[in-house]
């Protein structure tokens, strides 16, 4: 059956400046091993933002649960290769707690030290799969019981030593392009906000172009192609550069990104190209929380909080949210380009919303007046929606914006 994943994403922190040998650690709450029959995969996500030639891996996996011959441990690099670590040994065993290290003298599986303890092991498949890789991107640690119906347990660390060497050319990785507005990465629509995160890509410290003009495609020696067409630049530096994808692309089909900068030029990367990415602009960056929304009145949306002058939306009232990956629009905008007063620019694909789960009016949607890549819609609360917090949902073309984004009803 076709497991469902439950993904906990985990930001490192680095240990070792400029060392060959760095380590990152997984700081988050402990991930819960569900039963057999729930059909979960949990998995702990570590970024890891350096770009080094892999050259040794070691995991360090601590798992509270009683029988880890239910348990299948896998770990994936940040290009996907997967290393299996355990899967179904050492039958009642109790916990993992454990290093894996290819250079350990014997397997985990065949030692099964008692209460899962010990200094280091070799997995039953050596992390060594990984070498030659570019360390850059999300290394996974999958942890999934397969054996019991009844038992539960917990993931509750998780770290990774890597060694390589550094590399100098710019260098981008599969899973480093993402919605600028919902940091959702998988895939792309045409005319959205992605960026695209990696080393070497531009100047320290970054540059921003002027949105309120036609967008270059060139800045302080970055440029950014798919599939060679070359895409209007927001911003550029060495670990970040933001553009709007071309208004061309072509929905079903797949293209490939590359990046070049004053180091060089990296590989390119595909991503698949869907009709809508929907995100939700949000006061705090990372996609979640408040959203960028404006009131009928004309004051920010918000609890009181942001500006001190912010305030919660009436019911029945029309609120203005800003959006990015709302597909086409019409009249057709092109790339990088501001959006115009008249005539506006209607987004072509339905646009719906919901607040607080409840069905809510699109009144308008479409290209945001003065704007680059930056859709306006205008949502009316319903008049049941309860005060406070309320969950804000964007769906276009059978896509919605991202989880946590929340807007304030008076």
């Amino acid at each position: 059956m076709k497991k469902s994943v439950l993904a906990l994403l985990a930001f490192a922190t680095l240990a070792g400046a400029q060392s060959q040998t760095v380590t990152y650690t997984y700081s988050g709450l402990p991930l819960p091993l569900y039963p057999d029959d729930w059909n979960v995969v949990s998995v702990v996500r570590i970024w890891i933002p350096r770009a080094l030639q892999v050259t040794k891996v070691t995991a360090s996996v601590q798992v509270q649960y009683a029988g880890t011959g239910d348990l299948n441990i896998f770990l994936y690099s940040a290009y996907g290769t997967r290393t299996k670590l355990l899967e179904r040994n050492c039958g009642s065993l109790v916990n993992i707690d454990t290093t894996f290290d290819d250079s350990a003298p014997s397997k985990f599986s065949d030692a099964c030290p008692q209460a899962g303890t010990g200094t280091s092991f070799r997995g039953n498949e050596p992390l060594s799969n990984s070498n030659g890789e570019n360390s850059y991107g999300y290394w996974r640690l999958a942890a999934e019981n397969n054996g019991s119906n009844s038992k539960t347990g917990l993931v509750t660390g998780f770290s990774l030593t890597i060694t390589g060497t550094t590399t100098g050319p710019p260098f981008i990785g599969p899973n480093s392009v993402v919605s600028t507005t919902s940091f959702n990465g998988g895939a792309i629509a045409p005319g959205d906000q992605v960026s695209i995160f990696g080393v070497n890509l531009g100047p320290t410290p970054g540059v921003r172009a002027d949105a309120t003009t036609n967008l270059p495609t060139s800045l302080s020696g970055t440029s950014v192609t798919f599939d060679g067409v070359a895409a209007p630049l927001f911003f550029v530096s060495a670990n970040v550069v933001s553009v709007q994808t071309p208004t061309s692309l072509a929905p079903g089909s797949g293209t490939t990104v590359q990046v070049t900068s004053s180091a060089g030029t990296t590989s390119t990367v595909s991503v698949p190209i869907v009709p809508a990415n929907p995100g939700i602009f949000t006061v705090e960056a990372g996609g979640g929380g408040q959203a960028r929304a404006i009131n009928q009145d004309g004051t920010q949306n918000g609890d009181g909080t942001i500006t001190g002058s912010d305030t919660p939306a009436p019911r029945g009232s029309v609120i203005s949210i800003y959006a990015s990956g709302l597909g086409p629009v019409n009249p057709a905008i092109p790339a990088g380009t501001p959006a115009p007063q008249k005539p506006l620019s209607v987004a072509t694909l339905p646009v719906n919303a919901t607040i607080a789960n409840q069905s809510a009016t699109v009144l308008y949607a479409g290209a945001a007046p003065g704007l680059v890549g930056v859709y306006q819609v205008n949502i009316q609360v319903p008049l049941t929606v309860g005060s406070g917090t309320a969950r804000l949902v964007l769906s276009v073309g059978g896509n919605d914006s991202q989880n946590g984004v929340t807007i304030q009803i008076k």
